[in-house]
């Protein structure tokens, strides 16, 4: 590691140079997780610190450290290492790593080109080393987020920048599906502009202009895509009206029944679609009626349970409990209303969430009960786990081109 250059006292809190940042920018490149941490010597020392550097070195070097950066950075395996920029050297950063193992495998991995990041790379770097922040690649996102990681790919890279304020963690940056070397940042910098909402009335609700940040991926995926074409009548051309429509997704709980909560997704198509969507829904009915599903139709229900004057098509198991069914209302000004349900009957849904000023996508959810039916994972940060409410939103999406912009608050307990 590179060592030279402009030597700091050890009196100074310590921070990184160019050089420094050069090497923290490398390193990153082989990373599937950064987090940047700003010091407190009045806090505790931190668990790892005294994992790496040894109870009696630690609170010294802690406490010499003030309130300057640190780093812990996960490589594609292994435990993750702690960055710290060295006392003596603002250009070189002190590596620490969990075993001699670890370290051994980083020496010995091949030299990458050299090169100078792109804006918005360079843009992440500066919030990696300027205060809190996190920074991951697809690898890092997928090993926290398990099996829900394929309605995350078109955020399957991000930089955030990371604050607490009160009882809220506040993050804010670009998120996009490629990576960032080859993207454009297209946001300015600037202040988020956090609000307090209501508590949530589902589990989850999302509001979004269309449902591709959601399934986008999932629905290019060639061996998925040729098993909706093939056994359930959804070719190309109707996946791509269903991913451009505006959606409403709501995860409701459940008092009774087989599961624990139902999630319902309501888009709005255009009317001259309406043929065409309902030859799909017949092709999905033929395909549920040969595994044993039984068909019903029945009046759909408003929110209070009440009957309306419009039916809705249920699927019902062998012991009659309904597992799913969908409704597509009259054309209406020129749209119409798709309602898809699974874990119950469709039901028309309370007034949606709104999206406020420039959003495009804005979502609501009780992390601590998401984890209760176990939508998320124990790899997800405790802070979320534990969190009582979540509120997302993006001003833009990302897209194959041009980075997306999230912003997100998070209620700490």
């Amino acid at each position: 590691m590179p060592a030279l250059l402009l030597g700091i006292s050890s009196l100074q809190t310590p921070s990184l140079n160019r050089r420094g940042t050069a090497e923290l920018f490398e390193i990153s490149q082989r990373a599937r997780l950064v987090q940047s941490f700003v010091a407190d010597p009045s806090a505790p020392v931190p668990r790892i610190w005294q994992q790496r550097l040894g109870p009696s070195a630690a609170p010294d070097r802690w406490a010499r450290h003030g309130r300057g950066l640190w780093w812990l950075i996960w490589l594609e395996d292994g435990e993750p290492l702690l960055a710290l920029p060295a006392v003596s050297h603002s250009s070189s950063l002190d590596l620490l790593f969990a075993d001699e193992l670890h370290r051994s495998s980083f020496d010995q991995l091949p030299p990458l080109k050299r090169r100078e990041p792109s804006a918005l790379e360079q843009s992440c770097l500066q919030r990696l080393t300027s205060g809190t922040a996190v920074q991951w690649q697809p690898s890092g996102l997928a090993s926290i987020s398990g099996s829900l990681f394929p309605a995350l790919a078109s955020v399957s890279h991000g930089c955030l920048r990371v604050a607490l304020q009160g009882d809220r963690l506040l993050a804010q940056g670009p998120v996009a599906p490629s990576p960032f070397a080859s993207l454009q940042p297209h946001h300015k910098e600037h202040s988020a502009n956090f609000v307090r909402f209501d508590p949530p009335s589902a589990y989850l609700e999302l509001n979004s202009v269309s449902l591709q940040p959601l399934l986008g991926s999932l629905f290019k995926n060639s061996l998925f895509a040729e098993q909706l074409d093939s056994r359930y009548g959804l070719p190309k051309e109707v996946r791509d009206v269903l991913l451009n429509a505006p959606v409403l997704v709501r995860l409701d709980a459940l008092e009774a029944g087989r599961f624990q909560a139902s999630i319902q997704a309501r888009l709005m198509l255009a009317a001259d679609q309406t043929d065409r969507i309902k030859r799909s829904l017949d092709a999905v009915a033929s395909a549920l009626l040969q595994r044993g599903f039984q068909w019903v139709q029945r009046s759909l229900l408003s929110p209070e349970g009440q009957p309306s004057d419009r039916d809705a098509d249920v699927w019902l198991d062998p012991q009659g409990n309904p597992q799913g069914g969908w409704s597509l209302s009259p054309p209406f000004q020129g749209q119409v209303e798709l309602l898809l349900t699974l874990g119950d009957a469709p039901r028309l849904g309370p007034n949606p969430l709104k999206r406020m000023g420039q959003q495009r996508l804005r979502l609501q959810a009780r992390p601590d009960q998401l984890v209760r039916l176990d939508w998320l994972g124990p790899g997800w940060p405790r802070v979320l786990g534990q969190a009582s409410q979540l509120e997302l939103e993006m001003t833009a999406l990302p897209t194959q081109q041009k980075p997306g912009w999230l912003r997100l608050q998070l209620e700490v307990r």
